[in-house]
């Protein structure tokens, strides 16, 4: 399992990471089509050392760990496991961002995940939708919260 990249985001007060991989179908406009070659970026356990750094040394700035894609479900489920475990121990919530439906969501992820992200990005249903302060792009799209709804 690869890290694409890493980047803060001010407005959700979180460390994006982008896993490399998406097997497909590929949404019709994907916001992110470079990540879909698993063969992209650096090898997670290279990536956490960088990782912990950024999240050590700006405490103030980061509340959030948000994992987007490619596909996090499309990456080997014993290594996103892992990467989730070593995330976890932050103490930050963990969005996880899936094309998957709820139902379609491993069990071993929910354990770690703060909030969760579903549905594939749907061109023809694109507008205005928000929850718990994220813009999503298409209206087929929910975030879950733990404790709520999962």
């Amino acid at each position: 399992m690869n890290v694409l990249t890493t980047q803060f985001s001010l407005e959700t007060r979180s460390l994006d990471i982008y896993l490399a991989g998406c097997k497909g179908p590929h949404c019709e406009n994907c916001h992110n089509p470079e990540s879909w070659d698993f063969n992209q970026g650096v090898d997670w356990k290279e990536s956490l050392l960088q990782i912990n750094d950024k999240v050590a040394r700006f405490p103030d700035l980061i509340e959030n760990i948000m994992i987007f894609g490619g596909e996090p479900f499309d990456q080997d489920h014993e290594e996103l496991e892992t990467f989730l475990w070593y995330l976890d121990r932050h103490c930050l919530d963990i969005w996880l961002f899936t094309r998957l439906k709820p139902l379609e969501v491993p069990e071993f992820a929910k354990r770690y995940l703060a909030y969760l992200k579903c549905g594939r990005y749907e061109e023809n249903l694109r507008g205005e939708k928000e929850q718990y302060g994220i813009k999503l792009a298409s209206t087929n799209q929910h975030i879950f919260k733990k404790g709520v709804d999962f």
